[in-house]
């Protein structure tokens, strides 16, 4: 290796961060196996959560942490949309060009592509988001008004995790669910920018320490 690769490559490692941290069912590959990884790993994060918002479960969703894991690593071949939950093609597009290897994955050349994707094509970025229009108002009767989510038999949630049907519940909730698409893009949306805004603020190192 000539010397000023082998000095690119040193600079590249000093960007690399190592340390295990996070929910299994986010985590990105890269950080599991401890290659290296930068924060090309949040939009693998941001990839899941989308799938959650719609499909109605992590993608990598197992009994316990470590098959969790071992899910996320071999996600080329555990990765899979389900065709019953009827996405969009560009919602299933955006998910798996988010859910990949850091080396092409949506995002490696700033937050503008990941912008630019057809699933935000209804979203105007260049104004703000909290003075637009929410694309769906719930009718609310009370503060505690839960008539807006599904009834769920208090016996499924009972039920132990090693029993065959453990997911019949989150099932039963997005059977015959018609997802508004345009609420869901607004959600997420959100999520990411408050999420984004409020780690690059002083209030997430006060809360949680320096990242």
């Amino acid at each position: 290796m000539k010397p000023l690769e082998r000095r690119k490559a040193r600079q590249h490692q000093r960007c690399l961060a190592h340390s295990l941290v996070g929910t299994p069912n986010y985590i990105a590959p890269e950080v599991l196996l401890r290659t290296g990884y930068t924060q090309l790993c949040d939009w693998w994060s941001v990839g899941v959560i989308l799938y959650e918002m719609v499909v109605g479960q992590p993608p990598f969703l197992a009994n316990t942490p470590l098959e969790t894991q071992m899910k996320v690593i071999n996600w080329k071949s555990t990765l899979h949309i389900p065709p019953e939950r009827k996405l969009s093609p560009e919602a299933s597009d955006l998910i798996v060009k988010l859910c990949r290897g850091p080396e092409d994955r949506l995002g490696k050349n700033g937050a503008d592509e990941i912008k630019a994707h057809p699933f935000f094509k209804s979203v105007n970025f260049s104004s703000d988001l909290r003075q637009q229009a929410a694309p769906y108002i719930p009718t609310i009767a009370h503060p505690t008004d839960t008539s807006n989510f599904d009834e769920v038999e208090p016996e499924k949630l009972r039920k132990s995790d090693d029993e065959s049907n453990h997911n019949d519940t989150l099932n039963g909730w997005f059977r015959n669910g018609k997802f508004m698409t345009q609420w869901y893009i607004l959600v997420f949306i959100s999520f990411v920018f408050v999420f984004f805004y409020f780690k690059a603020s002083k209030g997430f190192n006060r809360y949680f320490g320096p990242v």
